[in-house]
């Protein structure tokens, strides 16, 4: 397997507050990746950096074998490497519909905006039938599904999600890791942020734990959601 994504010793904060500290780590294609660790730990820095909302002080970011460390994220996204953001960004006053389009705006995706599309509302039937409705006022399983949807509007290569689960009712997320799978399933290549671990490291294939915004451990995810001194040291569970 390729390695699509690789993070080499990456340090960025803000201002002057450094939160990362030489973060290395990498995507197999066609695998799931995650990021576990505790809050503050540098989980949503790491994404931000990867996309290049903020850009790193030190350290290379390399897509599909090519350096994009200084890429704009909307140049990433052109390339297919897409972010889902944690509190999902919604347009609160657009359609359902209207959000989704507004995910397929690179030339890549347009080309592909019909069968995506159907592939949302395939993934999605509840946003299917809320399609005209503003996204202001879907439920928050809802938002998040829209969320999802309109990153998969923008054809990723890798889809990185930040926070899937975060303020959803069990049952939800649920619903949400089962559809994660099946993209998996699909072959899409993902990066994760979560903070169910127990959900993450059942759905991923390779884990990496961040402490003080520092990789502490790493390795496929059934090893480190069965070490009890990590999952008590880095990720409190």
């Amino acid at each position: 397997m390729s390695r699509v994504l690789e993070l080499t010793d990456v340090e960025t904060g803000y201002g002057e507050v450094q939160v990362l500290w030489g973060v290395t780590l990498s995507v197999e294609e066609n695998k799931m990746t995650t990021l576990v660790g505790a809050n503050g730990a540098g989980k949503t820095t790491t994404m931000r950096a990867i996309m290049g909302v903020v850009k790193p002080w030190k350290g290379t970011v390399r897509f599909l074998g090519e350096d994009v460390t200084q890429l704009t994220p909307h140049e990433k996204a052109q390339l297919g490497l897409v972010l889902v953001p944690e509190g999902r960004q919604l347009f609160a006053d657009l359609s359902v519909a209207e959000n989704l389009e507004m995910g397929a705006y690179s030339p890549r995706a347009r080309n592909n905006l019909d069968a995506n599309i159907k592939r949302v509302y395939e993934l999605f039937p509840r946003l299917f039938e809320r399609k005209k409705q503003k996204a202001g006022t879907l439920s928050g399983g809802e938002q998040q599904m829209l969320a999802v949807g309109r990153g998969l509007m923008a054809d990723p290569v890798v889809l990185m999600i930040d926070e899937l689960s975060l303020g959803l009712a069990p049952v939800l997320a649920q619903s949400l890791f089962g559809t994660l799978k099946r993209l998996k399933d699909e072959g899409l290549t993902i990066l994760l942020v979560e903070q169910n671990v127990h959900l993450a490291l059942a759905l991923s294939d390779y884990a990496y734990v961040l402490a003080e915004g520092r990789v502490k451990i790493e390795g496929p995810s059934h090893q480190v959601a069965r070490d009890d001194e990590v999952r008590e040291a880095y990720l409190g569970v």
